[in-house]
C-alpha cells in the first residue's frame, strides 16, 4: 500500500487517524495525501423511534469480513451471556451477508443470540434497536456500521479500534470498553439508562453533522484534486519514488 502511495500522484485516505499514521510514522509527504471521509448528505428529517418503542441489540456485519466474524465469536463465547445475566429478557439480533454454517450454527434462541443473516433493509433493522454492539478486537478504516446507526439514532458500544477516526472532539455517538466484562457492563448501561441514551444519540447526530457532512469537506478535496492536476509535471518531478 505505501509504494502504491508512491507511484500515485494523489491518494485519498478515508480515516484520519490512517492520515497521521502514513505521515508520521511511513514519513509519506502530506502533499501525497487528501483527507476524504465518508461524504454524507443532510440527513433526512423522518421521525425516529424513542427509547420505549425499541428494543434488543444488534450486530451487523458482513460475515466474510473477518473482525465482523471475531466480533461475533466474541459477543457469543464471552460478551452475551454476561449482559444477559443481568437483562436475562433480552435479545442479541446479529446481521449480515454471507454467514456460514460455522455462524449459523451459532444461533441458540433459548440464549437470545439469533443469527439472522441478510437484511432487506440495513436501516430498519437498526432503527428498531435499542443498542448496537460492535465489539471489534482489530480493523482498519472507517466503520459504516456506525453511519448507519448514527443515521437511524442507535447509540453503540465498541472498542477503541471501532470507534477509530469517528470522534469529534473526544466524544463518541455510545461507549467505548475494551474488556468483555466492561463491554458487557457498557451495554446494559446504555440499554437501561434513558438519559445516558438520548445523549449518546444525539452526539451520534452532531458527529454525523462536524465529521462527514459533505459541505464541510467537498470544497478542500475538489480544491486539492484540481491543484494537484494543475501542477502535476512539477509535482511528478518532486515526487522521485
Amino acid at each position: 500500500e505505501i509504494a502504491a502511495i508512491y507511484r500515485c500522484d494523489i491518494t485519498l485516505v478515508i480515516s484520519e487517524f490512517e492520515l497521521q499514521l502514513l505521515q508520521q510514522h511511513y514519513n509519506v509527504p502530506p502533499a501525497l495525501l487528501c483527507y476524504c471521509p465518508f461524504l454524507l448528505d443532510e440527513p433526512s428529517l423522518q421521525p425516529l423511534p424513542d427509547f420505549d418503542m425499541r428494543q434488543h441489540f444488534i450486530a451487523i456485519g458482513n460475515f466474510r469480513h473477518a473482525p465482523n466474524w471475531h466480533s461475533v465469536l466474541w459477543l457469543k463465547q464471552e460478551i452475551w451471556p454476561l449482559i444477559r445475566q443481568q437483562l436475562p429478557q433480552a435479545e442479541l439480533h446479529i446481521y449480515g451477508a454471507y454467514p456460514p454454517p460455522k455462524a449459523t450454527q451459532l444461533h441458540q434462541p433459548k440464549e437470545g443470540f439469533l443469527i439472522k443473516g441478510w437484511a432487506e433493509d440495513a436501516a430498519e433493522v437498526v432503527k428498531s434497536a435499542r443498542v448496537l454492539l460492535a465489539p471489534l478486537p482489530f480493523g482498519a478504516g472507517l466503520k459504516g456500521k456506525f453511519i448507519d446507526a448514527m443515521a437511524q439514532g442507535t447509540p453503540n458500544v465498541t472498542t477503541a479500534v471501532g470507534a477509530e477516526g469517528m470522534l469529534h472532539q473526544g466524544e463518541w455517538a455510545g461507549l467505548l470498553a475494551e474488556t468483555a466484562q466492561d463491554i458487557a457492563d457498557a451495554a446494559v448501561l446504555l440499554y437501561q439508562d434513558e438519559q445516558l441514551w438520548q445523549q449518546k444519540q444525539q452526539q451520534g447526530f452532531v458527529i454525523l453533522a462536524k465529521r462527514f457532512a459533505i459541505h464541510e469537506h467537498q470544497p478542500r478535496v475538489w480544491q486539492q484534486l484540481m491543484d494537484v492536476q494543475q501542477q502535476l509535471s512539477e509535482n511528478r518531478l518532486t515526487n522521485f519514488t
